[in-house]
């Protein structure tokens, strides 16, 4: 079942990429990943009220509501309004592309961060993700 939630992430994130673009083509790039979060925050708040109800956010410790909040400014505050940059500046198939290259870095922090083991099939993959990302991030349109 995990990979298909990855699979149906990927397929949202690439959905993302397209309409993200097209949104954010008439509206500064800081409103656009503003309302994007926001939208996002109101929608998945929601969701989890009525799916968890609203006694989980009561019982998350201080660490574990630091850690998010730290996850939240470098993912969706940096990351996002970068991605959007990025999208004007490049087009969407080729920052969506570019993007390709974060199992790099996830892996690079990982191992320093938490001392997370890295096979070497899976090294091996990594270098296989960033030259594809190389030769389509290069491709000429």
């Amino acid at each position: 079942m995990g990979i298909l939630w990855a699979v149906l992430s990927a397929i949202g994130f690439a959905l993302f990429q397209v309409v993200n673009r097209r949104a954010g083509l008439g509206i500064d790039v800081l409103q656009a990943t503003f309302l994007l979060i926001l939208i996002s925050a109101l929608t998945l708040t929601g969701i989890a009220w009525a799916v968890e109800g609203s006694d989980s956010l009561q019982q998350l410790s201080a660490p574990a509501f630091l850690a998010f909040a730290l996850s939240g400014v470098f993912h969706y505050a940096l990351g996002w309004t970068m991605l959007g940059l990025s999208q004007r500046a490049v087009g969407a198939a080729r920052a969506g592309a570019l993007v390709g290259i974060s199992p790099l870095f996830a892996t690079a922090i990982a191992w320093i961060a938490l001392g997370e083991y890295i096979s070497f099939i899976a090294l091996l993959g990594i270098v296989f993700i960033v030259l594809g990302v190389y030769l389509v991030s290069t491709d000429s349109y």
